[in-house]
């Protein structure tokens, strides 16, 4: 058995967070270990309030799981606090963590701050960024992390590269791009660009954690990062095909959707884009 550890926030709605990765990672045939960093009081207009599980009792989460079954890979989501963030990097250093996948939450689709100020904003781009394997930043996060304005692809390319430069690959979602949905990988071997026609659905709340979840799971199942990338690609776009209404607010995707995680998905492609 494969093991994925998401190491999130718990989303009340039940459409995003840690209740997303464990539906993606289970459909996908790994096993979802899990740490909660926050639970939140939220629906699908909004999150309310969030309550930060201390960072002692995030580490006793971890310490306890990995004296018992270790994750061939990690998927970090919403951390929440510098005290999370700054465990989380003790907690890797300290456990050997592997394959780690971070998925930089920093605002809620809705708007709302989930990464509370500069100092773990700071913490997280400097003591966490170098020490994960792969870097899932949307458009806004990409923006935020980079300290600078990326909205079009070529910004995201730029920022891919600016990221990588830290150390880990980077993968610039481009579900918000204004025209094609083109996501830019940026690893040692260069620029890759994964391509598709955009999907315009409502029903898209939890989408930037079923891809880092995705990528994760793939990554623990032995595929390369760019092969990864487009696997995690496709279960997404099906995730989104497959969404469903889920109160007044945003629609929700659905990761246990009928598919085969094993096919790329038809008219996705990638090219190269140039060395990094």
């Amino acid at each position: 058995m494969i093991y994925v550890l998401t190491i999130a926030g718990s989303d009340s709605c039940g459409g995003a967070g840690i209740q997303a990765d464990i539906k993606t990672i289970h459909r996908l045939g790994a096993h979802a270990l899990t740490a909660v960093t926050a639970v939140t009081a939220q629906s699908s207009v909004g999150v309310t309030d969030i309550y930060p599980v201390p960072a002692s009792f995030l580490s006793k989460q971890v310490d306890v799981l990995v004296t018992d079954v270790f994750p061939q890979a990690v998927k970090l989501g919403m951390l929440c606090s510098v005290d999370a963030v700054r465990e989380v990097v003790r907690l890797i250093t300290r456990h050997g963590l592997l394959n780690v996948v971070m998925d930089p939450v920093i605002r809620a689709s809705t708007g709302q701050r989930l990464l509370e100020g500069e100092e773990a904003l700071t913490s997280l781009r400097e003591e966490l960024l170098p020490l994960v394997r792969v870097v899932t930043p949307n458009l806004d996060e990409a923006s935020i992390l980079t300290g600078r304005k990326v909205r079009t692809l070529e910004e995201a390319i730029a920022a891919a590269r600016d990221l990588h430069a830290a150390g880990p690959d980077v993968v610039v979602t481009g579900g918000h791009l204004p025209e094609q949905c083109t996501d830019v990988l940026c690893d040692d071997s260069g620029l890759v660009a994964f391509e598709g026609d955009r999907l315009d659905t409502p029903c898209s709340h939890g989408t930037g954690c079923v891809f880092s979840s995705a990528l994760a799971t793939f990554v623990a199942q032995g595929h390369s990062v760019r092969d990864a990338v487009g696997r995690a690609r496709a279960v997404v776009r099906k995730a989104l095909r497959e969404g469903y209404p889920c109160g007044k607010g945003r629609g929700v995707v659905n990761p246990l959707g009928g598919m085969d995680p094993d096919v790329h998905e038809p008219g996705a492609g990638s090219k190269n884009t140039g060395r990094a």
